[in-house]
């Protein structure tokens, strides 16, 4: 995670271990333990609440096109069933 060789590892206890003294260095191992954990915990609320939010927007979306979809006006003027098509494929267009 951190990228950290032993020697650095080693180094760093020393260094806590002088600068915070042994009798409290537990104490400081559990608060930076919890710390961690918030800041972890906070990440994944984070995640979790966009894609929350993208999920709802896609569905959303989806509702939408769906609702479009089903209210296609259908009239009955448009269908022409005495239209017989042209055995030659000759369209209107071809005409001009």
């Amino acid at each position: 995670m951190f990228d950290i060789g032993m020697i650095e590892m080693f180094v760093i206890v020393v260094l806590a271990v002088i600068v915070v003294g042994p009798k409290d260095l537990p104490r400081l191992v559990r608060s930076i333990g919890r710390f961690v954990s918030k800041i972890r915990a906070m990440g994944q609320e984070f995640q979790s609440s966009i894609k929350q939010m993208a999920d709802e927007v896609e569905l959303e979306e989806v509702t939408r096109k769906l609702n479009e979809a089903v209210n296609i006006p259908l009239d009955d003027t448009d269908i022409k069933p005495d239209i017989k098509p042209d055995p030659a494929g000759k369209t209107g267009a071809d005409e001009k």
